[in-house]
């Protein structure tokens, strides 16, 4: 479930992201705020630059670079590298779309070469972007136009199109990050390298749990995590969940408050926030203890 800016949630110590190794790693961050440039791209870099002392005790940070205009990302791509990132991401962008597979790299390919240095990765996303290039197709050759590809984060359903990568490419040792939580599982089992998602801001103990029990093959436990999981994903989609919502429980579950969304985003509603805390109390993961300073209120 990809509605919101994640955390990666990894289960596999790897080397240190470098191109001449390759996408061997995943444990990487995706940079807070930016998913799909919803702001200018200035106060995004200034947003890089302020963030990145904080996490220099990450072991990699990956940052989103992805705009609508090719200039923008280029910028945001130089000024990545020049911060010491460890490695870029893009979104393809979509107002102006790409509608075939060789515009679409060619658009990534000049992404790409304005941080030679950095690893790259293509942030597969088609229900936001409304570019239905498969994963697969794009996958075709891509390192001979851009030598410094390295994985893509896959955010959605298709699990035929997500093992068709994974088994067409595994000589070339991609790092392949599933982005729709409620189905990793189904993904660890077709060769999933890492994950990226909303939810394991704040449910990411029983995601751990189950990472955990699929690295031990037990299967029928690690089934179970993700059922539990699913439960409370299916709960708060019936109500209406987005980023604003995604906002309210980690402010809930962490205290700290994560404030409002952007126009046309709304906050999220008291109404939900009070039925997402039942739900998380009900399915054990959030305790009366864990909560911060009592009731807060729906900050998004």
């Amino acid at each position: 479930m990809s509605r919101a800016p994640g955390i990666l949630a990894s289960w596999r110590r790897a080397p240190s992201l470098s191109v001449q190794k390759g996408s061997q790693s995943a444990r990487h961050t995706c940079h807070p705020e930016v998913l799909l440039g919803n702001c200018l791209p200035v106060y995004r870099a200034s947003l890089f630059t302020v963030t990145h002392p904080w996490a220099e005790g990450l072991d990699q940070v990956v940052i989103h670079v992805g705009a609508l205009s090719l200039k923008e990302s280029q910028e945001l791509a130089q000024h990545a590298a020049e911060i010491g990132a460890d490695g870029i991401a893009v979104i393809a962008p979509f107002f102006l779309k790409p509608w075939t597979k060789d515009i679409l790299i060619n658009f990534l390919k000049e992404v790409a070469a304005a941080a030679p240095a950095l690893p790259f990765y293509y942030y597969h996303i088609p229900a936001l972007t409304g570019v239905k290039i498969r994963a697969e197709e794009l996958l075709d050759g891509i390192q001979d136009k851009i030598p410094t590809f390295q994985g893509l984060k896959f955010s959605d359903t298709d699990l035929l199109d997500f093992g068709q990568c994974v088994d067409q490419n595994r000589q070339q040792q991609f790092a392949f990050l599933f982005g729709v939580d409620e189905q990793l599982l189904s993904a660890l089992v077709m060769g999933a390298t890492g994950a990226v998602g909303s939810t394991y801001n704040y449910l990411g103990k029983k995601t751990n749990q189950m990472l955990e029990a699929f690295e031990r093959k037990d299967l029928s436990l690690a089934l179970n995590y993700q059922f539990c999981i699913q439960r409370f994903i299916n709960f708060v989609v019936k109500l209406g969940f987005g980023v604003s919502q995604t906002k309210a429980i980690m402010t809930l579950v962490s205290g700290i408050p994560m404030g409002p969304p952007r126009l046309p985003l709304q906050k999220a509603s008291r109404e939900f926030t009070d039925s997402a805390e039942a739900k998380l109390k009900s399915l054990d993961f959030l305790s009366f203890t864990d909560l911060k300073d009592g009731s807060l209120e729906a900050s998004s």
